[in-house]
């Protein structure tokens, strides 16, 4: 039976798709939700400027977290509204193996993602952290399709 439900956003239109069919599967099957949002602090690491502008990283840092939880926030009031509880996890590392190590963890039976997410060249790919989690994971994992459902 599906009880623990992972949920990944990056807050893309795609992710809150996911969130949308994990939530209804949470609901059907009486299991929980667990959303999480990876700040990839190793993308920071290749902006150009990163290491010459005293506080840009801290800045950066702090916006993504603000989006990280501002994501999870709204994933977790799609899940109180249907009743389902909601735990909510923001995690920094690499979005991969971040979602691999917590759904590991946790004892998560199905982790629930959107096939790409929102960088630009993912987009003509399955998409690079979607194919790292589906080749690793030892937990099932839906990939939710971009576009309409």
């Amino acid at each position: 039976m599906i009880k623990e439900i992972m949920i990944a956003t990056d807050g893309s239109e795609t992710s809150e798709r996911a969130a949308k069919v994990g939530i209804e599967i949470a609901r059907r099957s009486g299991g929980r939700v667990t959303v999480v949002y990876v700040v990839d602090v190793f993308r920071l690491a290749h902006l150009p400027g990163y290491t010459a502008f005293p506080g840009l990283k801290d800045k950066l840092m702090e916006l993504m977290q603000k989006e990280g939880r501002e994501a999870t926030a709204d994933v977790e009031r799609q899940a109180l509204e249907t009743g389902i509880s909601c735990q909510k996890i923001v995690a920094e590392g690499d979005p991969g193996d971040e979602l691999l190590r917590i759904s590991g963890e946790a004892g998560i039976d199905l982790l629930i993602m959107g096939s790409v997410g929102r960088t630009g060249l993912d987009r003509f790919l399955l998409g690079s952290v979607a194919e790292k989690v589906v080749r690793r994971s030892t937990v099932p994992v839906l990939l939710v399709p971009g576009g309409g459902l």
